[in-house]
């Protein structure tokens, strides 16, 4: 694991190369809340050190990077999409890998289906109904009904992006000035898809987040905390990760709230939103 940057939630280039082991086989950096990551800087490292680079871009589907779209695959070996119900465009479930690698695609199409192989043939085939289990693979088949559902949304997500960006817009102007958290920065190389509003209370408030995200439940606004450090999950602890490790990710995640950002959220909506916020957080004014 490697620490973040404070403000943008993203993999701090600068730290990678400290953590690289003879273990270490590729970089994985996360574009969190549809920011993207500097990965000019991580691809330099992945070259240098002979790593492979795979994007998760589940949050940032129709974000740039220095003028390029996430996906490209300009700066890594492959890109990751979700199309879970929250994300910018939705198949019910599932996602898409990208590669501009012809090996990684083979391979990628044979893993999607049991490892099976219907056309390059190991053994001689003993007839046209010859197929062939060359690897271990798995059921990752998506549907017609599901990709004809995401081609539909496909065609729709700047429109998508583009309310998101007007809500982070007003949420900037609203909040830019205010007493009680920093709002999220744009980088002059990204440009995001806005999938997330994540605010960071100041130290002095971090304490009664909890008491803060209740009220605003029970007020009915769909706030979140993303996320949880991943180490700190029984999973990883039980593989000896302990806490203190990515201090930055901690602190963050003290920190952290998304307020609601959604195409349909309409500007009476939005405005309640904001004005419940300042009810609330005027309440733990020094």
């Amino acid at each position: 694991f490697v620490d973040i940057e404070m403000d943008t939630g993203n993999l701090n280039a600068s730290k990678v190369e400290e953590r690289i082991t003879e273990r270490t086989k590729l970089i994985v950096p996360v574009h969190y809340s549809g920011h993207p990551v500097d990965m000019g800087k991580i691809y330099e490292i992945a070259e240098r050190k002979n790593l492979y680079v795979i994007e998760d871009a589940c949050h940032a589907l129709g974000a740039k990077y220095k003028g390029y779209k996430t996906g490209g695959c300009n700066y890594s070996d492959m890109t990751v999409f979700s199309f879970h119900p929250v994300k910018h465009i939705t198949t019910g479930e599932g996602g898409a890998v990208l590669t501009n690698n012809k090996d990684f695609y083979k391979k990628l199409l044979m893993s999607r289906s049991h490892g099976i192989e219907k056309r390059s043939f190991i053994n001689k085939p003993d007839g046209d109904w010859y197929y062939e289990m060359q690897s271990l693979g798995y059921n990752y088949r998506m549907t017609d009904i599901q990709a004809a559902l995401g081609i539909s949304q496909l065609r729709k997500s700047d429109k998508f992006i583009d309310r998101r960006k007007e809500i982070s817009r007003l949420y900037d102007s609203e909040f830019r000035d205010n007493p009680w958290f920093d709002i999220p920065p744009v980088r002059s190389y990204a440009s995001s898809s806005y999938h997330l509003y994540p605010i960071r209370f100041k130290d002095e408030f971090i304490q009664r987040k909890k008491e803060i995200f209740s009220r605003l439940k029970e007020r009915g606004f769909g706030v979140q905390v993303h996320y949880i450090p991943v180490y700190w999950h029984p999973f990883y602890k039980n593989m000896g990760y302990k806490k203190g490790i990515c201090p930055i990710a901690e602190d963050f995640y003290f920190k952290e709230l998304s307020l609601p950002i959604y195409p349909a959220m309409n500007g009476e909506e939005q405005r309640y939103v904001i004005e419940g916020i300042n009810t609330v957080m005027s309440g733990y004014a020094e």
